[in-house]
């Protein structure tokens, strides 16, 4: 049973969170105002718009996000990204540590267990010689290229950040790639910009902009590196940046697209661990004299574990005191979501994306419904005679991290924006065709021994 089970599992791993190549473009389709809609193409928000993926920003699939891929549809000249070099930067670099990997889709050195038991890791700096204070970049031709980059998106940053900072001090989420991407100073004209005055000096013709998760998901995600301590974004608040920020977009005379912000309680991140003793020769719930699983110590009733928890539980955390390896202690109250802490998200989500609909449809702005589109996922999404899902690792549309889209993921989501373009702005841009990038993946290396 154990060996099918990991069968179909592994085949759609492969499947999904294999590399995906960039399509490429034989002949050019579209008309002449189609090329200018996309001739300066510039993205500007948070974490999923900038490429994050697997806990951190790297080039590999920076350039298979999706705001990379709607540029190669709309045959954007000159398109420029801020690549990190590999294993890249993002929630684990504070430690030395880049990009997840999967090592083990099952653990070899655990073979009597009856479900999956996946080994992840962090690539290590050194491993690769990689020093970000000396080049974060990919390579210099990035690091100094003369303009603003297209994707002036930045990973951690609030919606105010977008249009109000210009480095890491002075933003309100503080965000570590602020001073990275931003690379301020700039030389002349472009000098301590924001984001957003960077792509104004840019003269997009088309602005992706999708702002506001990060607020939310800052308060909902635990994080060893900057633990927030301040309440959350409030609606009210969030209503007034956002409405700036839409203002500032409108006066570039530009076309403006954003989106609205998923139920990030969603993803697989606050669905991957179990509130119950996991059995760690089977991988499975343990249970008590009368059979039933055993709850975690300091788990209520309705209460999400986040990912991060692994690493506490580990540890001894949670675990009852006449388990081995117990350490007597409760688990982290940082690491549990509970009912009413679930309720402030579900509420900001709301809140947030009805001043999104309101703000936008004031200016004629179009809203691509990601709420909406990540909940199908959500339900199980039919792709190609596939079924795309939530599932950790095996659903194919999150990466590593449980959070932050696959490079297919991107593929999805790239057609949902395009399609609201050529809805909103009459134009014909072709969607991606998903079959030819199933076609196109290779075996991917996550799944070998290192």
């Amino acid at each position: 049973m154990k060996i099918k089970l990991l069968l179909v599992l592994s085949v759609a791993f492969l499947l999904f969170s294999c590399s995906l190549l960039e399509p490429k473009i034989k002949s050019s389709s579209l008309s002449s105002n189609e090329k200018m809609l996309f001739s300066r193409l510039v993205a500007l928000g948070d974490n999923i718009i900038s490429g994050y993926q697997s806990a951190a920003l790297v080039e590999k699939h920076q350039k298979r996000s999706f705001v990379a891929l709607i540029a190669q549809q709309g045959e954007t000249p000159d398109f420029m990204q801020p690549y990190i070099g590999y294993p890249g930067l993002g929630s684990e670099s504070y430690a030395g540590f880049g990009i997840l990997r999967l090592k083990y889709l099952d653990n070899p050195e655990t073979p009597q267990t009856v479900n999956p038991d996946p080994v992840i890791y962090a690539e290590a700096f050194s491993d690769y010689g990689y020093d970000p204070a000396a080049m974060a970049f990919s390579s210099e031709e990035v690091m100094y290229w003369p303009l603003p980059y297209n994707n002036l998106s930045v990973p951690g940053i609030y919606v105010d950040d977008v249009y109000k900072a210009t480095i890491r001090l002075r933003s309100r989420s503080k965000s570590g790639l602020l001073d990275v991407i931003l690379r301020n100073p700039l030389p002349d004209p472009y000098g301590y910009k924001t984001a957003f005055a960077q792509a104004k000096l840019f003269q997009p013709s088309l602005i992706l902009c999708w702002a506001g998760m990060y607020d939310i998901l800052s308060y909902a995600q635990y994080s060893a590196i900057n633990p927030v301590e301040e309440p959350p974004t409030s609606k009210e608040d969030f209503a007034q940046y956002f409405s700036e920020l839409m203002d500032s977009l409108k006066s570039t005379q530009a076309a403006v697209i954003v989106a609205n912000i998923p139920d990030i309680l969603d993803m697989p991140y606050f669905h991957s661990v179990p509130g119950v003793v996991i059995d760690t020769v089977t991988n499975t719930p343990a249970l008590d004299d009368n059979g039933n699983p055993i709850p975690l110590v300091g788990v209520n009733e309705g209460d999400l574990i986040l990912s991060p928890a692994k690493i506490f539980i580990k540890q001894g955390y949670g675990l009852p005191a006449d388990f081995p390896n117990s350490n007597g202690q409760p688990l982290p109250d940082d690491v549990v979501l509970t009912p009413d802490e679930q309720a402030v998200v579900k509420d900001l989500t709301e809140g947030f994306n009805a001043a999104i609909d309101s703000i936008c449809s004031l200016r004629n702005i179009p809203v691509v419904d990601m709420y909406g589109f990540f909940k199908e996922v959500a339900n199980g999404l039919q792709v190609a005679g596939l079924k795309v899902t939530a599932d950790f690792i095996t659903g194919g549309f999150y990466s590593l991290d449980g959070v932050h889209p696959s490079d297919l993921g991107h593929v999805l989501i790239a057609n949902e924006w395009l399609a609201a373009i050529n809805n909103h702005f009459r134009v014909s841009v072709p969607l991606i065709n998903v079959m030819d990038h199933l076609e196109q993946l290779q075996y991917s290396d996550s799944l070998l021994v290192r």
